[in-house]
């Protein structure tokens, strides 16, 4: 523990990223270990990464080079979903590499959906962006013990996050790129 706390540096080289570390790095941080039953319309999960309420209104929003369009991972059944979605990737993309280049690196959006912590908390809107700020850390942390690159944008993922399904109330709260050596 004390070797990826004191090593975790931001990478910005992004060789590809074998599905299968895709895969550890979302389980690491999202993976459902426990659900409780809640009035809120929705069940609460507990999972590495906390969050207010146990709502955890952030998903992890993917974009690879080897998987076409958008894909949401579910942490319930630990798998990517594809999204239908009229915002192209590639054009995000484009966006980051002004920043960052992509490279061959698979790029994370955090989308919150802030109705879920309105639905217990009043003014919820800083638990949300405290709710991301931990995930990015995770995230960071998790991709470091998995010797994977990492680098966390200076962009919330907007406008593109609010578009990116038919469902209004969705914003983005970050954006991160993870690679391969």
């Amino acid at each position: 523990m004390k070797t990826v706390l004191a090593s975790r540096r931001t990478k910005r080289a992004f060789g590809p990223l074998p599905r299968e570390s895709l895969a550890s790095l979302l389980y690491a941080v999202q993976i459902v270990t426990e659900v409780g039953s809640s009035e809120l319309g929705f069940p609460i999960s507990f999972r590495a990464a906390p969050s207010a309420g146990a709502i955890h209104p952030v998903h992890l929003i993917v974009s690879s080079p080897d998987l076409a369009g958008w894909h949401r991972y579910d942490p319930f059944q630990h798998a990517l979903v594809g999204i239908v979605s009229s915002v192209d990737p590639a054009e995000v993309r484009q966006h980051v590499d002004v920043a960052v280049p992509c490279q061959q690196g698979t790029l994370i959006m955090l989308v919150a959906e802030p109705a879920m912590t309105s639905a217990k908390y009043e003014d919820a809107a800083s638990l949300v962006w405290r709710d991301a700020g931990i995930l990015q850390g995770y995230l960071s942390l998790a991709a470091q013990a998995l010797k994977l690159n990492f680098c966390l944008l200076g962009a919330t993922g907007e406008p593109w996050a609010s578009r990116l399904v038919d469902k209004p109330g969705l914003y983005g709260v970050g954006m991160a790129l993870v690679g391969g050596l």
